[in-house]
């Protein structure tokens, strides 16, 4: 029951390693817009990001910036996707879920916030052509504040929408 259990799950990673639809030997760039909704009250604000993937890195980047009259903030994040698979075949639409980590820096009137955490990342990816993607997910995150004070939990569910070209 064991060994036939350990081939399931075998079977299972390697479908999913087989119709996934994000090429690990191409470059991927793209534009994001997103909320990122924060766990406390009147947390949220709209940012946009620039989208990276770097061949033979299993490490999907984006770079965001957010602001407006009362603040500025910049951050970075980087998720590693654990499972991809087909959603619907006809139409390329794929999903995928994984795990992934950021780190933001903000400027509000005279204090300096300095933030980090983990997310998980769970979306749709649908590829209208061969070289031009479409995503939408929200990532879950919860971390900490580090400045100006220590504050737990500092986080979201930031969800993101964006086109990606891969080359």
């Amino acid at each position: 029951m064991k060994k036939m259990l350990l081939v399931s799950i075998l079977i299972l990673v390697m479908a999913g390693a087989a119709f996934a639809d994000h090429p690990n030997d191409k470059f991927g760039i793209g534009i994001m817009a997103g909320y990122w909704g924060g766990w406390e009250k009147g947390g949220g604000s709209a940012h946009t990001a620039l989208s990276l993937k770097i061949p033979n890195i299993p490490i999907f980047w984006a770079i965001n910036l957010g602001f407006d009259s009362n603040y500025f903030r910049m951050g970075v994040s980087g998720d590693y996707y654990l499972a991809e698979g087909v959603l619907v075949s006809d139409i390329n639409l794929h999903w995928f879920a994984g795990l992934g980590a950021w780190v933001n820096l903000a400027f509000v009137s005279d204090n300096t916030y300095l933030s980090l955490g983990g997310r998980v990342p769970i979306g749709l990816s649908w590829h209208v052509l061969e070289i031009m993607e479409i995503f939408l997910d929200i990532a879950p995150s919860l971390g900490f504040q580090v400045t100006p004070d220590f504050h737990f939990p500092s986080g979201g569910w930031p969800i993101e929408i964006g086109i990606r070209i891969w080359l």
